[in-house]
């Protein structure tokens, strides 16, 4: 018999709405293991849009915290197969090595993207530049 007809949720969702606003806009709508963005195609399963959620760097079970410093937005298919683990980012060396090796296009689409995601620091890199 049921003792109020309102459903109880599957599990407490113990952070507020204002937390994982703000991890989700520090970390820029983007997986912080793949780097997949919310909304566009996954770039592991391209039949998935991405749905981020958030997740914990140091696992509750492990002794982590809900604090923001150890929270992270992490797309669905990293965060079911993340069972506790935690990657390491890469260097800016590592990171201009592949790009480096990329083609010629997706150099320019990264470009494309940085420009987006720092458009004062674009600006004022072409305003010093002898290009």
């Amino acid at each position: 018999m049921l003792e109020d007809a309102k459903p109880q949720p599957a599990f407490a969702r113990e952070l507020s709405k204002e937390v994982r606003a703000y991890v989700l806009d520090r970390n820029g709508f983007t997986c912080q293991m793949c780097g997949a963005v919310a909304g566009e195609p996954h770039p592991y399963d391209p039949t998935r849009k991405t749905r981020l959620h958030i997740g914990h760097i140091i696992d509750k079970s492990m002794g982590g915290t809900d604090d923001p410093s150890n929270l992270r937005a992490l797309c669905s298919v990293c965060n079911e197969g993340a069972a506790n683990l935690t990657l390491d980012r890469p260097s800016h060396e590592k990171l201009l090595i592949q790009i480096r090796r990329a083609t010629g296009a997706d150099q320019l689409k990264v470009l494309e993207w940085l420009i987006k995601k720092f458009p004062k620091q674009a600006d004022e890199i072409s305003k010093h530049s002898s290009y």
